[in-house]
């Protein structure tokens, strides 16, 4: 399928569910959704839907490369509508497998050999299939069991393909809607082509996993199971199988003389080392991924697997978080207020007051509840919820953070409901500060820092009357660049409204026949070249 069948085809399907009438208010939504019921699909539309579930059926109905975007939106409640991403969460990524024969081909191509040769036996029944890769067991010539994924086939041109639709239906959203640059539809998809790309790289994934083992090499706590890099390409990975108790089976869990209490207690513990002492963090924690080791009952570990998404947070951004963390512990509501300002994470300008106000409504009451009892993922989220309304959108890691904070919370409270998170947290959480802030960490700071301040200190002079000479010359640039932005504004609208029109047309020339589908293939193909016209 062609990129512009492919875009023809999604506006049909954003049609279908009347998803153009989930549009904020502007002046061009009442004659998109008028070009919306050209569409014949859309005349019996979803009945009895929600916004979110009409957003979630259409994606569904877009294919994997759409759902698992539907799955990083999710996260998203700093962009979108609690009960949007509340049903985008729902999003299920399982797809049918592909032929074994094809999977055999395909191995021994990456292999460069026959499967015999490197494999003693090779189950054909694949153990899970998703929209990236199918996984199969096998075992190597030594006796060594091992699972093999192996990417699907075509996928490369799919994900290029569906990321330029994506791309082009958030460039002419921004366009279209003045107001979409604080939600920023473009970044959205470009830190989702991030993601999806890393997840088709299966020797990224194997160089994460490798790193994260020697992490936790000799910790009691997690367990990644070693990578056969010799066998690991961009298509294929091999890895020792690991036979554990899915973390969701409480049941075998009890059966096995594990303490939950303890289990919980080491998922928390587990998280804060990855995000504080190493910097590193598995961000797809989800129970499909997580499980737990029968052979040490009274000593429990997680076993880990699917590396592909993990997070690293920049020197900033983990000071950022740092200071966050401590005015939460201190009740410092200002505080906390300002780190996220000067984060720099506000697209608009925002009132400190009014801020802080939403925020201590928020948090006041849910910390006054005894600790076992607080639940930490709920209160970020209603965090996120607030700072939208203020257009404060955090960094993609800031939001995979988020992520795997409540899948650990909600995988920590299933397995023992009266878990502590922030008792188990924070004296790692505050040894964690005081090595990174404490006196010493200063000391060292300066240290490192004071050669290179010496050396730019008599070029200060200089730098200080540039500054003072931009400053003087900002309002008169300040004012041509409005002027500029006005004017490109108006044009990006014009030639929106004439390019969807033109896919309206290139839908009804779908639909219909004879002179009148050529005469609206025509006039439809027209307006589009106009509106891709530079």
């Amino acid at each position: 399928m062609s990129l512009m069948t492919r875009i023809v085809y999604v506006v049909h399907v954003i049609c279908a569910y009347r998803l153009i009438s989930l549009l904020p208010a502007h002046p061009a939504r009442m004659p998109l959704v008028l070009l919306q019921y050209l569409i014949p699909s859309s005349w019996f539309g979803p009945r009895g839907l929600s916004e979110g579930e009409r957003l979630r059926a259409a994606l569904e109905k877009l294919g994997p490369i759409f759902i698992k975007f539907g799955q990083l939106l999710a996260t998203r409640r700093d962009l979108l509508p609690p009960a949007w991403t509340d049903a985008l969460a729902r999003l299920q990524d399982q797809v049918a497998p592909f032929p074994v024969q094809e999977a055999r081909t395909r191995i021994e191509t990456e292999l460069g050999a026959p499967i015999d040769s490197v494999f003693s036996r090779f189950d054909d029944t694949p153990l899970a299939s998703a929209s990236i890769a199918q996984v199969h067991g096998a075992a190597l010539q030594d006796g060594t069991d091992v699972v093999v994924k192996i990417r699907r086939p075509g996928l490369g041109h799919i994900v290029d393909r569906d990321l330029a639709v994506m791309r082009f239906g958030a460039t002419w959203l921004e366009r279209l809607w003045a107001d979409a640059r604080y939600f920023r539809p473009r970044q959205v998809v470009d830190d989702y082509a991030v993601i999806i790309r890393a997840e088709l790289d299966l020797s990224a994934e194997a160089r994460n996993s490798e790193m994260m083992r020697r992490q936790f090499l000799f910790s009691p706590l997690l367990f990644i199971p070693p990578i056969h890099m010799q066998y690991t390409t961009p298509r294929m990975l091999v890895m020792d199988r690991i036979y554990g108790i899915p973390v969701n089976d409480i049941e075998r869990i009890r059966a096995a003389g594990i303490d939950p209490k303890v289990l919980a207690e080491r998922g928390v513990e587990i998280f804060f080392a990855q995000v504080f002492r190493y910097n590193f963090f598995h961000a797809d924690m989800h129970p499909g991924n997580i499980f737990v080791n029968p052979e040490h009952p009274h000593s429990p570990q997680y076993l880990a697997v699917d590396c592909a998404i993990a997070g690293r947070l920049g020197p900033h951004d983990l000071q950022v978080l740092g200071r966050m963390v401590l005015a939460v512990m201190r009740a410092d509501y200002s505080g906390l207020v300002d780190a996220v300002i000067r984060a720099g994470w506000s697209t608009a300008p925002i009132d400190p007051q009014r801020f802080e106000r939403a925020v201590r409504e928020i948090v006041e009451p849910l910390v006054s509840q005894p600790l076992d009892k607080l639940e930490f993922a709920p209160l970020v989220m209603r965090l996120f919820d607030t700072a939208r309304s203020f257009h404060i959108e955090a960094p993609v890691q800031y939001i995979l953070l988020l992520k795997t904070l409540v899948h650990i919370e909600g995988l920590g409270r299933s397995i023992y409901p009266q878990l502590d998170i922030w008792r188990t947290g924070r004296p790692l959480l505050e040894a964690w500060m005081m090595e990174a802030y404490g006196p010493s960490a200063t000391l060292r700071k300066l240290q490192a820092r004071a050669p290179e301040w010496m050396a730019q200190l008599p070029e200060m002079p200089d730098l200080l009357r540039d500054a003072l000479e931009n400053l003087r010359h900002l309002p008169y640039q300040q004012r041509q660049l409005e002027a500029r932005l006005a004017d490109g504004q108006a044009r990006h609208r014009r030639k929106l409204l004439g390019g969807l029109s033109g896919l309206g047309l290139l839908g009804v020339a779908l639909a219909a026949g004879g002179f009148w589908a050529g005469a609206a293939s025509a006039g439809g193909a027209l307006l589009v070249l106009w509106a891709l016209r530079r």
